[in-house]
């Protein structure tokens, strides 16, 4: 397996190679995504689970911290990735799942249930963070973080891997589309 590194979201946010001191970038590694394991969509999209319970910590620290406009900034990274993770998998990899087994009533569908809670959650957390409200705000964090959890959970131990086994073959087309979403949330740059 080739490993690779994720630079900063804020950026163009390309998946970088690197093979025997060489880099790729998305735009020539295709060749190299074949080498990819059968776990890939798995480790991907929990890495960006990951990057999103950062982000959520990073918030919550700075409240802890009297840190309220550092919170609120840090909110809206964590916002701006848990939302561009939902999009990626409403937008891209639900619909490959789907179309591929013809399930669209089973996991995906619980999942985008769950999106639509977890977004009403992330709303009512960031109107009590804009009015500093620490109690309210940790209420409505602590039941998005443990909905998040659990939602994860039944990603990354259920959904996911029935995506890597039955869309092995799409990864050369997949993953740069869910790059591409995890990292602009689908704008095309101006």
């Amino acid at each position: 397996m080739i490993p690779y590194v994720e630079l900063d979201r804020n950026q163009t946010y390309y998946l970088m190679f690197i093979n025997a001191g060489r880099t790729a970038t998305l735009d020539n590694a295709s060749s190299q995504l074949m080498r990819f394991p059968m776990h890939e969509i798995t480790d991907f999209m929990t890495r960006d689970h990951r990057l999103c319970d950062d982000c959520l910590v990073a918030v919550e620290q700075a409240i802890v911290n009297g840190a309220w406009e550092l919170a609120g900034t840090e909110f809206i990274r964590f916002r701006d990735a848990l939302l561009y993770h939902f999009l990626a998998e409403e937008s891209v990899l639900f619909p490959r799942f789907e179309q591929r087994t013809g399930m669209s009533l089973g996991p995906t569908q619980v999942m985008r249930s769950e999106h639509v809670q977890m977004r009403q959650l992330l709303a009512a957390a960031e109107a009590a963070l804009a009015d500093r409200d620490a109690d309210e705000y940790a209420g409505h964090a602590e039941t998005l973080l443990i909905m998040m959890q659990q939602h994860n959970v039944k990603e990354e131990n259920v959904l996911y891997p029935m995506c890597d086994q039955q869309l092995a073959d799409q990864l050369l087309e997949l993953l740069p589309e869910l790059q591409k979403q995890l990292a602009t949330g689908g704008k095309v740059a101006a």
